[in-house]
């Protein structure tokens, strides 16, 4: 059976996931970033699994435009696993909408607990989420995925109830502080702000110039200008430039400072999406 599933990752807790699938699904692997020029994202295998992290309780960005560029869904055994530090929020409902106004259909959906990249949480231990996962959760996504079950999965169906209810509530706060640290107007929506966040993002003395930054940048949006980092406000706040910055010199107004986050199975080489960043690093 032709299977595919495809990923977005930061900071390689969803590249993790998503490698474990494919490989208990002998399925393709493909990112997400390195589809963003296509206009359209035809679908020909009978399986296709998307795999996402969870920005503010909802998609992020670039994987909400990619869904909506997907076609020939219809008939096609379709399922999600999102990765989170709190809840699915409203990231899988938000999915499920896009599939269906592309002809298709959301069969079966997963969340998994993952470790925060963005703020230190100290009662949180990496290690027993990555077993969890390894232990408990993957085979279920496998068996299920082979036998084509439908429902949801692994989700905390009452904290995602309460965090909807509150989400009128929270929205609001996102946007007023991507409003501060953008110092665009408040006429954009969240979507256009996120994307302008990284005009708070800078480097200290100790960059080096090395580059890291905009290899492992998902989608391009980092060039070296005279050995520094420029950021283009093309943004998808994954803040993987932040956290596998070999020197620890890049500052911003999201993640926790002097907290660093990266899956530690994968490299800076397995965040590469480019094919000439891969062959330089």
């Amino acid at each position: 059976m032709n299977q595919v599933i495809y990923y977005f990752s930061g900071t390689g807790n969803t590249l993790f996931v998503a490698k474990d699938i494919v490989k208990g699904l002998g399925a393709s692997l493909i990112p997400i970033a390195s589809l963003v020029d296509a206009s359209v994202v035809s679908v020909d295998s009978e399986v296709m699994g998307i795999v996402y992290p969870v920005y503010y309780g909802e998609l992020p960005v670039i994987v909400g435009e990619f869904v909506e560029r997907l076609n020939n869904l219809e008939g096609k055994y379709i399922f999600a696993v999102c990765t989170f530090g709190g809840s699915a929020g409203d990231s899988l409902r938000s999915l499920r909408k896009i599939i269906r106004s592309r002809g298709g259909k959301l069969s079966a959906t997963y969340g998994i607990h993952m470790p925060q990249n963005a703020f230190y949480k100290f009662w949180e231990k990496h290690e027993p989420l990555y077993r969890n996962w390894r232990q408990k959760r993957l085979n279920t996504v496998i068996s299920n995925t082979k036998a084509g079950k439908t429902g949801n999965f692994f989700t905390n169906i009452v904290f995602d109830i309460i965090f909807k209810a509150i989400q009128a509530y929270v929205r609001p706060k996102y946007k007023q502080s991507f409003i501060k640290l953008s110092g665009a107007s408040p006429d954009l929506s969240i979507e256009e702000l996120i994307h302008l966040n990284d005009t708070s993002f800078s480097v200290t003395d100790k960059c080096t110039g090395c580059g890291v930054c905009a290899k492992v940048c998902p989608v391009s949006n980092i060039v070296i200008v005279k050995d520094r980092p420029v950021w283009q406000h093309r943004c998808e706040n994954c803040i993987a430039c932040y956290n596998f910055c070999p020197q620890k010199a890049i500052r911003n107004g999201i993640a926790s400072e002097g907290y660093y986050y990266r899956h530690p199975d994968i490299k800076v080489k397995d965040m590469i999406i480019r094919s000439d960043e891969a062959k330089k690093a």
